[in-house]
């Protein structure tokens, strides 16, 4: 595609236009982009070389343009390639302040007018060089010439001939028996070029004229540099506490989750009821009740340390009377469902399963039918039928 080639392309010439639209377009580009793949890294880092190779390539053609000294050429390309990969390592907002620092170099180098005045009408989009893009100027042309209306003059056969000479000049363009004339249009008449004075040149020589007005411009790139840095610092400062705190919630979790297992790890004291469920207690006589039923994937159904999980495992609902709510329900082996309840509800549990007609949990149905003299015969269930224990 001839419009990339020319973007790329490290011969020819780039007028001013051409050269800010590029250089606007590879920093706001890259701040966009940046911004869209943050979490990228990678891909952040070959869109900036893309720009970057972008940059370089205009600035050698708007050197050429200018005159200027080769050595300028890597200036603007090499502090956006710096500065745009210190905004990605800051990784805040405010490190994009620091990409004033080329589009500064940018500026001074807008400030230089054009100095290839014999190729000036050759010029397709801002750009003269061995890419054609004659396909564009044709485009303009025809769009040009049907929005304006032609009057009839004695001398339209002059006018009418100027286009097709312009269009001659641009095919014999930077063909190899026009490499001759393309050097000497680039170094031909150095003095001879822009009579007339330059605003651009009065705002550089202005500047360079006026010594404090350069001591601000330094002391007010380097003020924001220390700004992004130190707002950069400030930042990281400000998420460590926060960091830790997250740590100590995630430590407390941890704790409150031990205290949960430690309650239903051991099961002792086995109790087979009548309606194919069992009663275990833990080492801290808290109870826990098992049955078996569908086949599930293993862990745990509710927690009450999370409050989440399965919700009609939250309560343990009886046919009169209140509910409990369980520590935890969890699976084991595909089919056992263990339900634990907390030390300080045993009594009461334990004294609703015996004088109850029927429960539920977890979906599931039990008849509480004979119960009480199960319960009443086991020496470490008994104790919780009194009425004061």
């Amino acid at each position: 595609m001839p419009f990339l080639q020319a973007v790329f392309c490290i011969k020819g010439f780039d007028d001013r236009s051409r050269f800010f639209a590029t250089s606007m377009i590879a920093l706001i580009g890259f701040i966009f982009c940046s911004a869209l793949f943050s979490d990228y890294f990678t891909v952040n880092i070959i869109i900036l070389l893309l720009f970057t190779a972008a940059l370089a390539c205009s600035t050698k053609r708007r050197l050429h343009d200018a005159k200027l000294n080769k050595n300028w050429q890597l200036v603007p390309a090499g502090l956006f390639l710096l500065t745009g990969i210190l905004s990605l390592l800051i990784e805040n907002s405010s490190s994009y302040y620091l990409l004033i620092v080329p589009a500064l170099s940018v500026a001074l180098l807008l400030t230089y007018p054009s100095r290839n005045n014999k190729a000036r009408n050759s010029y397709i989009w801002g750009y003269y060089g061995p890419v054609d893009l004659n396909i564009y100027r044709h485009t303009t042309n025809v769009a040009s010439s049907h929005s304006r209306r032609i009057e009839p003059t004695m001398a339209a056969g002059s006018i009418s001939e100027q286009p097709y000479v312009n269009e001659a000049m641009a095919e014999n363009n930077f063909t190899p028996e026009y490499e001759n004339q393309y050097q000497e249009e680039y170094q031909a008449d150095p003095d001879g070029d822009n009579k007339q004075t330059d605003i651009g040149e009065l705002i550089r020589l202005k500047f360079l004229g006026n010594r404090k007005l350069q001591l601000g411009v330094i002391a007010s790139v380097v003020l924001i540099i220390v700004a992004v840095l130190v707002n950069s610092l400030v930042s990281s400062m400000n998420q460590q506490p926060s960091d830790v705190e997250q740590a100590q919630s995630t430590k407390q979790q941890l704790n409150d989750e031990n205290s949960v297992t430690n309650i239903k790890t051991n099961k002792d004291h086995l109790l087979e009821m009548p309606d194919n469920f069992n009663l275990y207690q833990s080492q801290f006589q808290g109870i826990i009740i098992h049955w078996q039923a569908d086949q599930v994937p293993d862990g745990e159904l509710w927690s009450q340390v999370t409050a989440r999980g399965d919700k009609s495992c939250q309560r343990i609902t009886f046919n009169k009377g209140s509910s409990l709510r369980p520590l935890s329900v969890s699976v084991e082996n595909g089919s056992d469902y263990f339900a634990s309840f907390s030390p300080l509800d045993s009594s009461e549990l334990i004294q609703a399963l015996a004088f109850r007609g029927k429960f539920s949990l977890c979906g599931y149905n039990f008849s509480l039918k004979g119960s009480q003299a199960v319960l009443g015969k086991h020496t470490n269930y008994a104790p919780f039928l009194d009425k004061d224990a």
